[in-house]
């Protein structure tokens, strides 16, 4: 679906534990719902009333969007835009660019190992709610990982759907001890020992997706990644979030060939 670039107002602010938020929006009312359809893996450009001191937008992937024309995205304060987005209360307003980018596809004939860590999570939970809502919930399973269960956020709509999910945290307060990527491991043998096949889509911190990249690679197994770099325009046109790539080509940009790529495809040593 095109791009568009409407209006909209924050609906409800829900501060959730780790320092995680959940900022619901609704559309304008003249938009309908630009973002019914978008596909998990795909983002927007959230700018707001910020004047000057920030001239930029702020990437998010969405992590629901609604037919009424209504929206979320998860954030975590990282600096200056982000903390301005915390403090926003119902009724701030903001202006919102997308669908943008390339977005993860639907679950076929393998099953999908989802890997989330951090703020990497929504691409993945609306993955796994489109799966469960198309009666499949089976056709997905959830790696969720985080320094300690704090950082586990908004865990128990997967439970509603359905869907099979392993936590890991760091410090063994929740699920697995140690990094998600131990637990993704183990899931891969287990597939290989009985030939079933699987297929293995993630997003996170760029370590966590560096390892799950060279775990897909060693497995044959098709892994997709949705890459996290800082944008500034969301249409390739700064140059500014390049990704090195095997081809005819040494860059692709984040924005406008991803995120979500091939991990064959990305040149990471």
């Amino acid at each position: 679906m095109p791009p568009s670039q409407f209006g909209a107002q924050l609906v409800d602010n829900q501060a959730l534990s780790g320092g995680y938020f959940t900022l619901r929006f609704a559309c304008d009312a003249a938009c309908g719902a630009p973002l019914s359809g978008i596909e998990p893996g795909q983002f927007i450009m959230v700018r707001g009333e910020w004047g000057r001191e920030m001239l930029n937008p702020r990437a998010f992937s969405v992590l629901d969007a609604q037919a009424d024309g209504s929206f979320s995205i998860l954030i975590k304060i990282y600096g200056r835009g982000t903390a301005a987005l915390s403090a926003l209360r119902p009724g701030g307003a903001v202006t919102i660019t997308g669908p943008l980018g390339r977005g993860f596809s639907a679950p076929a004939d393998a099953t999908q190992l989802l890997v989330a860590g951090g703020v990497g999570l929504p691409p993945l939970h609306l993955q796994a709610k489109r799966a469960a809502a198309a009666g499949r919930p089976e056709a997905v399973e959830m790696f969720y990982g985080g320094r300690n269960a704090d950082d586990l956020v908004l865990t128990e709509p997967l439970d509603d759907w359905g869907v099979k999910t392993t936590y890991a945290t760091e410090d063994g307060s929740r699920g697995h001890q140690g990094f998600v990527t131990g637990a993704l491991e183990a899931r891969l043998e287990a597939a290989k020992a009985s030939g079933e096949a699987v297929e293995v889509l993630a997003c996170g911190p760029t370590p966590m997706l560096r390892a799950v990249r060279t775990m897909g690679l060693a497995h044959d197994v098709r892994t997709l990644l949705c890459l996290e770099e800082e944008m500034a325009c969301g249409f390739g046109v700064c140059l500014g979030c390049a990704v090195p790539v095997r081809g005819p080509k040494p860059y692709k940009y984040c924005c406008s060939d991803g995120p979500v790529f091939d991990a064959r495809e990305v040149r990471w040593s």
